[in-house]
């Protein structure tokens, strides 16, 4: 379920919004992040996925370059549907995380120069990405957005932490007490204490990351 929402202008951050994906998705994870030209699939009705998406969505990027803010106003005197101002609009009205990500230089507009609906962004704190510091930027924005509890990593490191219990029992009971090696119901004994320990372990992992991420999400 994805947990970050891209939200930009193709025409302003086209590219930035693809090296970020590729960046992010890289950190988070694929299924965490959300960018329309890759996560909608073709045949999907444009307007509802991106409503489903952005309803269980928990941070919303607002990418915003040097030519955001005249397309918004020139946006805003045409008819149709602008559909990155609908998503931001409705990320401010849900409350949700929304994160202003300044590029190329760009910088937050003056509340004068929103819609009524889009002047709450101005109180978001932004953060700006350079092209020659973008690791480092980009470091700092997954550090606000919070890492995920990577559930889809838990079957791997659980393996990985039962084979190597197995081998440790293995290798250092016949060594540290020799009289116990053939005692097999002290062995199985031993090994399922050592992966109720793991479990104790990654318990209390998973409780420590969901509080950090809840007081990441309380100061904004």
């Amino acid at each position: 379920m994805p947990i970050v929402f891209l939200s930009y202008r193709r025409n302003d951050t086209g590219g930035e919004a693809g090296r970020l994906t590729d960046a992010l998705q890289y950190k988070l994870g694929q299924r965490l992040v959300f960018r329309d030209v890759i996560s909608i699939s073709p045949g999907d009705q444009f307007d509802t996925a991106l409503e489903k998406q952005l309803a269980i969505a928990k941070v919303v990027l607002v990418l915003i370059g040097t030519t955001w803010l005249g397309e918004l106003q020139r946006r805003l005197a045409e008819e149709g549907t602008d559909f990155h101002r609908v998503e931001v609009a409705t990320a401010l009205r849900e409350r949700k995380r929304v994160i202003p990500v300044l590029l190329r230089g760009a910088a937050l507009p003056p509340p004068a120069a929103l819609p009524e609906d889009l002047q709450a962004l101005t109180k978001c704190q932004a953060i700006t990405i350079r092209d020659e510091s973008w690791t480092a930027d980009i470091e700092r924005l997954i550090d606000a957005i919070g890492h995920p509890y990577r559930w889809d990593l838990l079957f791997i490191r659980t393996l990985i932490a039962l084979v190597s219990i197995i081998l440790t029992v293995w290798k250092l009971v016949p060594q540290l007490a020799p009289d116990l090696a053939a005692d097999y119901g002290f062995l199985r004994g031993f090994v399922f204490t050592l992966v109720i320990a793991y479990g104790l372990v990654e318990s209390v992992m998973a409780y420590r990351h969901f509080q950090r991420l809840k007081r990441l999400r309380e100061r904004t």
